[in-house]
């Protein structure tokens, strides 16, 4: 019976960490493995050694959450933000408040910010066709309204991809800090 405790406990956290990469994965393993050796060596019981490891659910979210947002910080990317948010999100309500909310805000803000810059560069083209085949101004207008909202639109992109490094970097701290308040009320 104490058997199937131990296997049961390593392999749910096994099969739970499945997003992590087996190498990575088997190097963390190797902790509560021990674990359940060391309880052995003391004369405890393999159910209470699961105990003092608590749920294995709970293990894998915090652990896949340290993941996520591990991998959010070396890319920086937008989607690997979003994956270590909605790990951060699966650790309990309160999240769903504090980090979903104001990150979906953050983001529609960029993403209406990008959309400025889109349609600055579809004005330039817009204005260049005006002023070639339109009757509101003509080419010589056209192609100086079209070289404004290049410049206008060049420039707000180089804004703008520095404003979303800022934010994507920004969330990830708020998600490291996030995650010490979490480890630290279940200690």
């Amino acid at each position: 019976m104490n058997m199937r405790v131990r296997e049961q406990y390593l392999n749910q956290l096994w099969q739970l960490l499945s997003p992590v990469p087996e190498p990575l994965r088997k190097e963390w393993m190797y902790d509560y493995e021990e674990h359940f050796r060391a309880a052995a060596e003391q004369g405890r019981s393999e159910e209470a050694a699961a105990a003092e490891l608590g749920d294995p659910r709970i293990i894998a979210r915090e652990l896949l959450l340290g993941y996520r947002v591990e991998q959010a910080e070396k890319s920086g990317k937008v989607g690997s933000v979003s994956r270590a948010v909605f790990a951060t999100v699966g650790m309990g309500f309160v999240n769903l408040v504090f980090v979903l909310g104001p990150y979906l805000a953050l983001l529609g803000v960029v993403l209406a910010l990008w959309a400025v810059v889109a349609a600055l560069a579809i004005g330039a083209v817009v204005a260049v066709i005006e002023g070639l085949n339109g009757e509101a101004f003509n080419r010589v207008q056209g192609t100086f309204i079209a070289m404004t909202l290049i410049g206008l639109a060049m420039l707000s992109g180089a804004g703008m991809k520095s404003m979303t490094r800022g934010v994507m970097q920004m969330t990830i701290r708020y998600l490291k800090f996030n995650g010490r308040i979490i480890g630290g009320s279940k200690r």
